[in-house]
This record gives C-alpha cells, sequence and structure tokens, in this order.
C-alpha cells in the first residue's frame, strides 16, 4: 500500500483526497473487510458486467492512510495494461468515468506534477 498509486500503463498519479470522510466511503461502495480496510471492485465491462475481462480493485486501509488501486483480469489476480490496446479504449472510457466520479466524491485527488 502506498500515499501515491499508479495504474498499469497510465501516465496519471492518484492520491487519497485529504478531505476523505468515511460516509463517501461507503456512498460509493466501498466494503469493510474483516481487517477493517475498505476494498472497491468494480468491473469493467462493454456489454455485460458478468463477462467483464478486467475490473478495478481499490483497497484503501483502515486509518484511510494508504491505499492500493489495479486493473486486473477477471480472477483478479494477474494486472492488466487496459492502455496498450486500442480496441479496449471503452474500457480506459469507463474506467476515467469511475475514476472522475471518486474524485468528485472527494475519495481520490490527481496527483499534479
Amino acid at each position: 500500500m502506498a500515499n501515491t498509486v499508479v495504474i498499469n500503463g497510465d501516465k496519471r498519479k492518484f492520491t487519497l483526497n485529504s478531505d476523505l470522510k468515511l460516509y463517501a466511503l461507503i456512498d460509493a461502495g466501498f466494503v469493510k473487510t474483516a481487517k477493517g480496510n475498505f476494498n472497491y471492485e468494480h468491473p469493467l465491462y462493454n456489454d455485460s458486467p458478468y463477462n467483464a475481462p478486467t475490473k478495478l480493485k481499490i483497497t484503501i486501509n483502515k486509518n484511510l492512510e494508504h491505499w492500493t488501486m489495479v486493473v486486473t483480469d477477471r480472477s483478479g489476480l494477474q494486472k492488466v495494461n487496459i492502455f496498450k490496446n486500442k480496441q479496449l479504449a471503452p474500457t480506459v472510457e469507463l474506467l476515467n468515468y469511475i475514476l472522475k466520479d471518486l474524485e468528485e466524491r472527494k475519495i481520490i485527488a490527481l496527483v499534479k506534477d
């Protein structure tokens, strides 16, 4: 877990928003784990979420200080670079929409260089 994360293949860096509130996580669909961390999984699909080849996974620690964010395959075990394949442009568009929503909810923030 880290303070700043980069999705595999993306050039942007993200960090947790300094105004992050617990209720914002719950409203956005994060689920509290047995260890107290917060997990978020969202299928990145074009047609059906049940056939989604990739998914976005975010984990935030219970202190809301460190986190991870990756795009994985269907099983959730292998990292996937969705930016290198032009056919996955709709998937990248959906990812950008989700990230923008999380920014607007003050969960994550884009790091400006």
